[in-house]
């Protein structure tokens, strides 16, 4: 069945670039079938087993850990106003900048990479589109998702139910949580049991710390995702902003506008998970963070598809003050021990048909597989 659809793809895509090897369909978690992701839940469990390798540089104990420290790094101090709140990111940075999009596409293809030659994996990274999972689409309750199985899923609540947040008007992601973002304990699936080394951000004086290991928590808030994460009122919005820089701001925006102004897409998934998820630098610990990046990376993807000239395009500040310009020719800092740092242009096709970038994948819902 694999050997079709690679042969249909090459049909549609037409001229194939001698830079794309093994070609990677990435499917929605929900078409997977139940071994598949029993496979995929496997090969991420492998990574919290395996020995760390960048010891020297922070302190963690497993590859898996390598990936987050990576991300809490990247993603920068924060800056806080004279009440102790979280108002904004010190930059360069990886969220609201031009390299926000190439930067997080390429962190999947690694960790996908890492999953397959490091753990065996045979699969493909999966995305979760949550659209499905919002009563625009006729989901239920968004606690229901299949996504959230506690045997073949990624286990679901904090044990003490959904605690609200608010949400001041006028902030984007991650600012402006107030409440209890952070929620409580996981109890069921296949990660109620695993320790968290690293803290969460942000990391004091910008130094990343580790502690004795705590649970990893969630916070559902199905009242924000109801809007934050419905296709036609707000994904389709954002796929019609024509301008990239445009586009990829309407990320961490409502109703597709372009303009900061509330959670977003890419808030929206990880506020309305919550707890780690809702922690802008060690959201990643959750391992819901690489299924929703991979939803966003597909979105970018359509869009992407909409015109040739979308391909490569770019743009965006190079710090969240909005000074600055990002370029194709902008370095993704990755660390040493997971990724060397490479220039955004080389991620732009998720095909590399001019073969001077580094994937070969595509989403089998962008052409309509």
């Amino acid at each position: 069945m694999k050997q079709i659809i690679l042969s249909f793809l090459l049909y549609v895509i037409g001229s194939w670039a001698a830079g794309c090897g093994e070609l990677r369909v990435r499917k929605e978690w929900r078409t997977l079938s139940p071994s598949e992701k029993s496979a995929y839940i496997s090969a991420v469990n492998c990574l919290w087993t395996l020995p760390a390798k960048g010891t020297a540089v922070f302190p963690v104990k497993t590859r898996h850990d390598d990936f987050a420290a990576m991300h809490i790094n990247a993603t920068g101090p924060g800056i806080f106003n004279s009440q102790g709140n979280l108002i904004g990111l010190l930059g360069p940075g990886i969220h609201q900048v031009g390299v926000f999009l190439p930067w997080h596409r390429y962190l999947l293809w690694v960790y996908e990479t890492a999953l397959k030659e490091e753990c065996g994996y045979q699969g493909d990274q999966p995305y979760w589109d949550w659209s499905l999972d919002v009563p625009e689409n006729g989901g239920a309750q968004f606690n229901a998702s299949p996504i959230f199985d506690p045997v073949i899923g990624f286990g679901g609540n904090g044990a003490n139910g959904s605690v609200p947040v608010t949400i001041p008007p006028g902030t984007t992601f991650p600012t402006g949580l107030t409440g209890t973002p952070l929620g409580s304990c996981i109890d069921d699936g296949p990660f109620a049991n695993k320790l968290l080394v690293l803290n969460p951000g942000p990391p004091p004086d910008g130094i990343l710390t580790a502690g004795t290991g705590r649970c990893l928590k969630r916070n559902f808030q199905p009242g924000l995702v109801d809007g934050a994460l419905a296709w036609n009122a707000n994904v389709e919005l954002v796929l019609n902003l024509t301008a990239y820089v445009n586009f990829t701001r309407g990320f961490d925006a409502l109703a597709g506008s372009g303009i900061p102004s509330g959670p977003g897409i890419h808030g929206g998934g990880h506020i309305g998970v919550g707890g780690e998820m809702a922690n802008v630098w060690s959201s990643i610990d959750d391992p819901l963070f690489y299924l929703h990046h991979g939803n966003l990376d597909r979105i970018w993807a359509l869009w992407q598809n909409k015109s040739p000239e979308n391909v490569y395009a770019h743009g965006g500040p190079i710090y969240p003050n909005g000074t600055g310009v990002t370029t194709l020719d902008s370095l993704m800092y990755m660390s040493e021990f997971v990724a060397p740092s490479l220039p955004i242009r080389t991620v732009q096709d998720t095909l590399n048909r001019n073969g001077e970038g580094v994937l070969c994948y595509v989403y089998e819902e962008v052409y309509g597989l």
